[in-house]
């Protein structure tokens, strides 16, 4: 019974709406092992194309782990990368996602989330699958698309 009833796990491969005949997941993902296995279970759906909106956690962590990013996220067909969420941090060591934009050639690197949303409304089509992934607030990105454009 209490199977029957569950919804599955909040930001984990969470289906959030339609917009523009395209499916809108959102995810938690914020490491690139997580990232990976999100985007190679997401390939095995039957979508034309898998556009991701990803917003990285945290300065030092995106430095580090820079180039794991660009090829965990060399699955998608297309990326958005938002600005770091800082969280506990402040940029002392100047970074942006600009460093994972130039390590993969189908993403942009776009700072507001306003740009951001402009891009994914007047770009995704019918057999997309889009997923806002980040531990930051860019599941802000789903909800706007559903909620004030939809």
């Amino acid at each position: 019974k209490g199977l029957a009833s569950f919804g599955g796990a909040q930001r984990r491969m969470q289906f959030k709406g339609t917009y523009n005949g395209a499916d809108i997941f959102d995810d938690y993902a914020h490491h690139p092992d997580e990232l990976a296995a999100t985007l190679a279970a997401v390939r095995t759906l039957d979508y034309k194309r898998v556009v991701v909106a990803f917003q990285p956690h945290t300065y030092t962590r995106t430095a580090a782990l820079k180039d794991d990013f660009a090829k965990a996220l060399s699955f998608a067909d297309e990326v958005i990368l938002a600005d770091i969420f800082a969280a506990r941090e402040k940029n002392e060591i100047g970074i942006d996602s600009s460093v994972i934009a130039e390590k993969l050639p189908n993403s942009r690197y776009i700072k507001s989330f306003d740009e951001i949303l402009d891009i994914l409304s007047s770009e995704i089509s019918e057999t997309d699958f889009v997923l806002t992934m980040g531990a930051g607030d860019i599941f802000k990105v789903a909800h706007i698309i559903l909620e004030k454009l939809g």
